[in-house]
This record gives structure tokens, C-alpha cells and sequence, in this order.
């Protein structure tokens, strides 16, 4: 039988309790639904005929709707809205839903979070990101930027709403230089770095961000995806992975001077081989796989160091520089970013740390 009152519920619920997880700096109260006051009949309810939604809210009311609808709790507004988006897919794919599965888009969702917690610390959303670097731009003043990113040329990084697409619209006025190529190394290296620069407008500022990628699969493994189109789920980022495979199988390191013709997934082996000792420190799995990603990130921002240059624009003008890790998510989550460092460097030599002010502690 297809419980459609719970699905009512679900779906009166999400436009009221997604206000509450939205993040702000003071509380709403005029969106708040009085105590007794009913919950409004969906409209899926409506064309089946059903009866108005008896129940009200109590003057302690639950936190979520997962707590009142399966007694599972969740504080993420990234795993509320996926799993909206999948009860909501389910009910137009099947004409409707039933309370078991709707409970298990809600495990689902915060069994993602919680994996994400566990392995990213400060993970967010790519669109709480995305705002929180704007508030800080602001404050700087920095509304005339250029923007470059360094991130892996995998198709599942650019895609609508992941956080390059968000900063090139939303940061670089719908314009970006491309510095990075596999795993988000900016193997452009100074001469990509500094064509970009020059090209920063006089009382213009910069803005760069890199970072490597990890999938998560839909069976939850992190450094693994499920690409639409493809029956099984396959490595990201490959590159990175591939790179630790090698290492892993004891092959021999590939010669820089003579592999010219994949010289950057040679430079990722050999640059991987040095950190296996802290691979082969953790558990197979997604404890290894997130520890690959940090490595990745760290070579990146190694090579990245040896590019970065205020020699660009005016007196005035500044280099924001963000680093971190982009997670490609399953179901219906859009991604994720795990920012690992924020600064702005200015002409007179000085570096301000950004991170805490953009994204406090977690």
C-alpha cells in the first residue's frame, strides 16, 4: 500500500523545516509555524482524495522531519534536501511512496553525512562554500576578480552547481583561466600562473582555487563514482588512484626525463610513492582513499606555492588563494568541498589567514 499521508507529511514539512537548517547569524521567527497549528494538505494528497493532515505541531515540536517520520535525526541541510530530491524522484517515477522508503532516503542521506564527517572534517555544501567566501570577499572589497582554477579536468567537476561552476559565475563574472590537469596539480606550472596574472585588469584582484577530487559510489566507497550512463562504479579521481596502484604493486618508478608522453600521471607516481608510507598506515578502504586525497591535495599546493605571484595588477590589488578537497556525491547531494586553507597575500608581502573567519571551526 502506498502510504501517501507520510508523504504528505514529508512534503508539507521540507519548505518549513528547511528554513531551520538554513545557516544564519540570527534566529527567523516569521516563518516559525505556530504551536496547533495544522500542517497543510499536500497537493499529491489532494488528487488522491485524501483527507487533510489531522496532526499539529507540539509545543516541542522535533528537530526534523527524519525524527518524525523514521526517529532518525538529521542537522544537515545537504542531506535534507537529498533526500527530498529522492522522495520526491520516487514519487513522480512511481505515482507514490511508502513509509519504508521514504525512512530509507532518509538513512541513506545522513549515512553520507556521517561518512563525510568521519573522513572531511568542515565538508560543506558546495553552495554554503560558495556564500561564505563571498561574505569575505566583501568585506575586502574585491569585486573586480579574475578567477583561476586548479582543479582535475574530470567531467563530474564541472558540472551545474559543483563549486567550480558556482565561483566561476558567482566569483569570476562567468570567466576563468585554467591552470590544473590531472588530480588538480597546476601542472601549468609559473608560465601558466603568470599568463593568468597578466591578464588580472588594473585595480583588479585574483583569485585561485585548487584542489584535487574524490567520488564517493553509490554503494558509499569513497574514491569511486557512479557515472550516469555506466552500470558500475569506477575510480575518482583515476589518476590519483591509479597513481597509488602502481605504487602499491610494486612497479617500478617511471623515468621524468624520457616519459614525455604522460608525464603528469608519471609525476603523480613518483610524487605518490613518497607518501605510501602514510597510505600503507591506514585501512584499505575509504580511510585510505581520503588519506590519497590529502596527499593529492598536498602535492598540488606544493607545486602550486612555487607559482603564486603577486606581480599583477595595481598597488592595491590582492591574491585570494583557497586550497582544499572537492567530493563528488551520490544521489541526489549536490557536492561537497573541504577547505583546507583561505589566505589573501597583498603587495607589501603580507599573508592574512582567511580560514577562520570564512569558515570557523568545526
Amino acid at each position: 500500500m502506498m502510504f501517501t499521508t507520510t508523504a504528505a507529511a514529508f512534503l508539507a514539512l521540507s519548505a518549513s523545516t528547511a528554513e531551520a537548517f538554513a545557516p544564519s547569524s540570527s534566529t527567523k521567527t516569521n516563518n516559525v509555524r505556530s504551536a496547533q497549528q495544522p500542517l497543510q494538505m499536500s497537493y499529491l494528497d489532494s488528487l488522491a482524495g485524501a483527507q487533510p493532515l489531522s496532526f499539529t505541531t507540539s509545543s516541542s515540536p522535533p528537530s526534523t522531519f527524519g525524527e518524525l517520520l523514521s526517529g532518525d535525526d538529521m542537522n544537515d541541510l545537504c542531506a535534507f534536501n537529498a533526500a527530498s530530491l529522492d522522495i520526491q524522484s520516487t514519487i513522480s517515477s512511481n505515482g507514490g511512496i511508502t513509509a519504508a522508503q521514504i525512512q530509507d532516503s532518509i538513512r541513506k542521506a545522513n549515512e553520507v553525512v556521517s561518512i563525510i564527517r568521519q573522513n572531511f572534517p568542515g565538508a560543506m555544501g558546495s553552495s554554503e562554500i560558495l556564500e561564505r567566501v563571498k561574505r569575505v570577499l566583501d568585506i575586502y572589497n574585491a569585486d573586480n576578480i579574475l578567477l583561476t582554477q586548479s582543479v582535475c579536468p574530470d567531467e563530474i567537476n564541472h558540472e551545474h552547481g559543483d563549486i567550480t561552476d558556482l565561483f566561476i559565475e558567482n566569483i569570476g563574472g562567468g570567466k576563468v583561466f585554467h591552470l590544473g590537469g590531472l588530480a588538480g596539480v597546476p601542472f601549468t606550472g609559473k608560465t601558466g600562473f603568470g599568463a593568468y596574472s597578466a591578464h588580472v585588469a588594473d585595480g583588479g584582484h585574483a583569485f585561485v582555487l585548487q584542489a584535487p577530487h574524490i567520488g564517493m559510489s553509490d554503494d558509499l566507497e569513497l574514491g569511486k563514482y557512479s557515472r550516469e550512463g555506466q552500470d558500475h562504479a569506477g575510480s575518482a579521481c583515476g589518476a590519483a588512484v591509479g597513481a597509488m596502484c602502481h605504487c602499491i604493486a610494486g612497479n617500478p618508478m617511471p623515468d621524468l626525463a624520457t616519459a614525455t608522453a604522460d608525464w603528469q600521471m608519471n609525476f603523480l607516481i613518483q610524487e605518490i610513492g613518497k607518501r605510501m608510507p602514510a597510505l600503507n598506515a591506514c585501512a584499505e578502504g575509504n580511510e585510505k582513499q581520503a588519506e590519497l586525497a590529502r596527499q593529492t591535495h598536498q602535492i598540488g599546493k606544493d607545486m602550486l606555492e612555487q607559482c603564486l605571484s603577486t606581480d599583477f595588477g595595481d598597488a592595491d590589488s590582492m591574491l585570494f588563494v583557497m586550497t582544499g578537497i572537492q567530493i563528488n556525491m551520490p544521489f541526489e547531494f549536490e557536492d561537497y568541498f573541504q577547505p583546507l586553507s583561505f589566505e589573501v597575500r597583498k603587495k607589501d608581502g603580507s599573508v592574512v589567514d582567511l580560514y577562520q573567519e570564512a569558515f570557523g571551526s568545526w
